[in-house]
Formats: C-alpha cells, structure tokens, sequence
C-alpha cells in the first residue's frame, strides 16, 4: 500500500489568477494602472477604501471600472448607495474594448512623435520601464471606453443586487429608553411601533382607561378581543402589533446582550441584512469543490455621507466596517468603498485614522479643480494626486509597494490613467533659470562694489 495521492487541482474562480509577487488570489479592479499599484489586483477577502476629492467624479469613475470588470467576468455584483441610484449607474457601464482595439492604442502609444522642438527619446532609454503603467500586460481584467456605454444586452446577463434603502419613508424615531431594544427590528415591525406603545403601557401599569371596553377583563387577550369585532385585514394587523409589542416590552424589562446587527441608525442593518443574505450562498464558501464557485463583488458608495448622520454617526460606521469586514473575509469576496473623507475630517479629526484602520488598502484622490494647482505649470499634465494611506498584508508576510508613491491620475476623454509624477522639461529648465539668477543676485562682500560688476577686489 503506497501513500502515493494523486493531486486534485481546483479550477481558479473566474476572473481571479494567482498573484506572483505574494501567491494571493487576486481578481481585477477594472483599471489596468491601479492593478499595477496593488500588485497585480485586489486579494479575495480584502476591502479597498478610496477616498473620493471634494467633486466626487474620479472616485465614481473607478466604481464603474470595478462594476464593469465584475460583469465581464461574470461575477456577482451587490451595489448599495444612498447618495445614488444603483440602477442607474449600472446602465452607465462602461463599453470593453476589444483585443484589436487595445493593440492598437498601445501601439499608437509607443510610437511617440518628436515634440515641437524636435526632440525624441534616446534610444538608450528605450528599454526602462514606462511611465505609463497601463502599458504594462495583464493577465487578469479588461480595458474600457468611457465614452461609451456597455450594450444592453451584455448588462442583461449581469447578476446584479442593488440597495439603496426604499425603506426610507419607514422610518421611526424611537424613544430613548426603547432605542436600544428596537433599533434593529425589521422596517415592518418599526412602523409597528405606535400601535405597540400603548400596549406596553397597558401592561406595564395595568390601567383601565382605554376606548375599547373588551380590554378591561383581561391584558393577555386585549388585541384578540378588539380583534374579533373588525374584518380579516385588520385582525393580521393587530396581531402584529401585538407580537412587536411583547418582544418589546421583553426587551425593555431585561435588555438583551450585545447583538452583532444592532446599530442605532437601522439603515446599516438592513444593509447588513441584504449583504450578508447573498454572501451566505454555498457558491461563495472557501473550500468548497462547487463547479459553480464565483466570486461577488461588493461596492459601497458614498458610504458615510451626510444621508448616514445621526447622533451616534461614528459609533454606527465603525461598527458596520467592523462587521463588514469579518463578513467579507468569511468567503470569496472582494469590497470596493468610496467614503467621503473630507466632510467626515469636518464631522470629527479622529475617526479618519479609525476608518483606515479597518481597511485593507486605503487611496486618496485629490483632484485639482477648484485649487491654485490646477494652472499651476508642474501640474498641467495631471488631474490630481494619488496617495497610498494604508497597504496591506493578507495572508502573506511582506506587502507588496510600488516602485514609487509620487503617483498622479490623468482623466482623459476615454480611460483613468494613473502615472508617476514628473516634472516637465521646461519647468525644469525655467527653476535652473532662476536658481541661477537668485544666485547672481546674492550680495557680496564687498562694501562698494556693485553686484554685477566685474571690477576686482583689492584685500
């Protein structure tokens, strides 16, 4: 008997490979030069937080790179926003491009002209790598026009889950002393809560002034009595009622231990709800040998916007990260966010660091509309500035960093692009130019010489 097994090899997920640099599992983020900064894609599990500029328009860009990329790949997509409309920005996909069309830009790339001047690279710089990282091959993602929309008949074998909270006008403002019992019941038993409150009032101090006389006799079978004198609808809504009625008044005489879906803000919850209602699919288990295994991805945007204040704004987001982050790890998912960084700063300084705490990669866009930099010359060639916050390690010992971290974006008519930055050769030339002339305008020793003259000094 021989110990000898033979090697089952498990087919990858569609749209991931394994990463060379760190031997993760990644999958595209739709834009061929961010892919190049992560090392390659974003690792299964991971979240990637991107901090939207002050206009909010090149972070939505990237969101339509990540979207597009899950479709061609035919991955799961769950898409959840308040500040915009899911739908929507689905049907504003961008088109992919085709192999020929690819070639062909990268080829128009390569061939640079000579400038003005009539300058052409060296040809002994021709070999160093480029500075256009989206040059460089990929084996996983695709290339996008955003010119153009993706056709419709390519968004109808998209599965798609979109939220964006219709629940809205259900809302209801609690009491304080029943907030924390009720706060994460379902909208349905949330709008309940008016007809519940007399109940609980009932039983708690057991008085007799109420309309209807049947309620005297006896508390425990008030709503089937007053149920017995109205039609089929309204004895379903009673005993609703009724049911939100003595789990809240349970919950209020002996407040339960911390639940994992308790928010004050029950928007996170029921975003928890659908979120972890689709990850709970066998097709997203790690370790399971099912022919159907996909991965989903998931994109948040706008999360923590002014649509999520309340009173308890920072307590709730930290712990939806938290949950959210543990949820995404437990199966084959990777999380896409864009959070207004700059109005959060505004609400309160010290839950910027916390937020990047309990993400996996953290870039900020800034973008130079509306500030001095965009006329300035050093920055004519760029739209705005790209830094690294946060780089992390899953599941491997060292992380994976970029050649540089002077990276800046160009937006052009068709694609994002994210370069290293460099300085133009006439602004070079222009500050040798000055440095020179501040330099012959230094003062000099001697006492009763001009500064230019060319006389010599007798010591």
């Amino acid at each position: 008997m021989t110990s000898f097994r033979k090697r089952t090899v498990q087919k990858p997920i569609r749209g991931t490979r394994t990463s060379p640099h760190t031997a993760q599992v990644i999958t595209s983020s739709g834009n061929p030069s961010l892919d190049l900064i992560l090392g390659g894609g974003l690792p299964i599990g991971s979240i990637c937080l991107i901090e939207e500029d002050r206009f909010m328009t090149h972070a939505k860009v990237l969101v339509k790179y990540f979207l597009a990329e899950g479709v061609l790949s035919k991955q799961e997509i769950f898409l959840g926003s308040l500040d915009d409309l899911p739908a929507e920005m689905l049907r504003r996909l961008p088109k992919p491009l085709t192999d020929e069309e690819v070639e062909q830009e990268q080829r128009q790339e390569q061939e640079q002209p000579a400038d003005k001047n009539g300058l052409r690279i060296a040809f002994r710089y021709s070999d160093l790598p480029l500075v256009n990282s989206e040059q460089a091959t990929a084996k996983i993602g695709h290339h996008f026009n955003l010119m153009e929309h993706m056709e419709p008949m390519m968004l109808s074998y998209a599965q798609a889950t979109i939220w964006d909270d219709n629940n809205k006008a259900n809302i209801v403002v609690q009491e304080d002393d029943i907030c924390n019992s009720t706060s994460s019941l379902e909208p349905t038993a949330a709008a309940s809560g008016d007809e519940a409150a007399p109940v609980v009032q009932l039983e708690a101090q057991s008085t007799a002034s109420n309309n209807n006389n049947n309620n005297n006799n006896n508390n425990d079978n008030a709503t089937t009595d007053s149920s017995t004198a109205n039609n089929a609808t309204s004895t379903a809504a009673t005993t609703t009622a009724t049911a939100t009625a003595t789990a809240t008044a349970t919950a209020t005489a002996s407040p339960p231990a911390a639940q994992p879906h308790f928010f004050y803000n029950p928007r996170y919850g029921r975003l928890l709800d659908y979120l972890q209602l689709l990850l709970n699919d066998e097709s997203f288990e790690p370790g399971t040998n099912v022919q159907q295994k996909n991965l989903c991805r998931v994109c948040l945007t706008s999360l923590g916007s002014p649509l999520w204040y309340d009173e308890h704004f920072a307590e709730d987001l930290l712990k939806f990260l938290t949950i959210l982050r543990a949820s995404v790890r437990s199966c084959t998912a990777v999380c896409f966010i864009t959070m207004p960084m700059h109005l959060i700063a505004k609400y309160e300084t010290s839950l910027v660091p916390k937020i990047r705490q309990l993400v996996d990669y953290a870039i900020e866009l800034e973008s130079f509309a509306g500030s001095e930099r965009e006329t300035h010359p050093a920055f004519k060639e760029y739209s705005g500035l790209l830094h690294l916050h946060k780089m992390s390690a899953i599941n491997t010992l060292a992380v994976h960093m970029p050649e540089t971290t002077d990276l800046a974006f160009k937006l052009r008519r068709k694609k994002f692009v994210i370069e290293k930055l460099h300085l133009p050769p006439e602004l070079q030339e222009t500050s040798d130019q000055a440095a020179a002339a501040d330099m012959m305008a230094l003062p000099n020793c001697s006492a009763n010489v001009p500064v230019n003259s060319n006389v010599s000094m007798d010591f």
